[in-house]
């Protein structure tokens, strides 16, 4: 029987493990993410013979991940024995979306979900910007150049007290807006920046006149693709947002690909992310039992 529970810190060498080794790009599979967020979406892990299984919500409104690095059959034979009545399912397009058993799909109306689709980008197109499709976004960062004096730093223990002042500001600057989801993005963010080397993140930040006006966070999907999962610019430097994506992608080291996450449903951020021209839009889809389904 499967015994779910809410993840904690100790979770993090098993999860990094298994996340890392199931060799997928979705934004959903890192620690960081599925740790600040699991308030959010009350999520909760189990563990079985080798397959991590992944739950959001409660009461009828429960979902669950595919599982993850183990026998697919075996872990949704286990999923369907604790639940009462046939259960939902979300997940990216990746190997076991690919190859889940037939008795399986034949009980499942197959959704897509666009507002989830996470946006995939070649690191090179962020950091080079090259052709007219990227015209306007360097002239966004030469416009800049021309008003502020500024300059790019990485995020490290002697200039992290000035990164949660501007995460801080932003949040206060933004309090008429911030719902139920920003503010447990609020609170993870806090978490993350106070433990910096405990959570394997990378970031960096815009500073000027010694004041970080923006900055960026992420953190490693696998040794190929790397997830921004927090970009913030104080509003009165808009553009700086297009500063600091350039500027960390150019510093990101050896990575393929840069996973932006998703646009949440959001018209402006849809409009901003497709202006980058992602490589990859990754699909998400949920599993709705049909009328023909029930419990195996």
């Amino acid at each position: 029987m499967l015994e779910f529970r809410k993840i904690t810190l100790e979770d993090k060498p098993l999860l990094d493990k298994i996340l890392k080794n199931a060799k997928e790009v979705s934004c959903e599979n890192t620690f960081v993410n599925l740790y600040v967020w699991q308030d959010a979406y009350d999520t909760e892990i189990a563990f079985k013979d080798g397959n991590l299984f992944i739950r959001y919500g409660k009461g009828e409104s429960i979902s669950y991940r595919l599982p993850i690095g183990g026998n697919l059959e075996d872990g949704l034979k286990e999923i369907f024995a604790i639940s009462d009545t046939a259960p939902v399912f979300w997940n990216p397009i990746n190997e076991a979306f690919s190859s889940f058993p037939k008795w399986f799909a034949e009980k499942y109306d197959i959704i897509q979900s666009r507002d989830s689709f996470d946006y995939i980008y070649r690191q090179s197109d962020l950091a080079n910007l090259e052709g007219k499709k990227y015209h306007s976004k360097r002239n966004h960062i030469s416009a800049f150049s021309k008003k502020y004096d500024w300059h790019y730093e990485e995020i490290n223990p002697a200039n992290l007290d000035k990164i949660i002042t501007c995460a801080d500001a932003w949040y206060s600057e933004n309090a008429e807006r911030l719902d139920e989801f920003a503010l447990v993005e609020k609170k993870g963010l806090k978490t993350v920046l106070e433990n910096l080397e405990l959570f394997s993140v990378k970031g960096g930040a815009i500073f000027i006149d010694d004041k970080a006006i923006a900055f960026t966070l992420g953190t490693p999907i696998n040794n190929k693709i790397f997830d921004v999962f927090a970009e913030k610019a104080l509003p009165e430097f808009a553009t700086a947002y297009t500063v600091i994506n350039n500027c960390f992608a150019k510093e990101l080291g050896d990575f393929k690909y840069i996973n932006r996450e998703d646009d949440m449903g959001l018209e402006g951020l849809r409009r901003a992310k497709l202006s980058y021209r992602p490589a990859v839009l990754l699909e998400k889809y949920i599993f709705k039992p049909n009328t023909a389904t029930d419990k195996v």
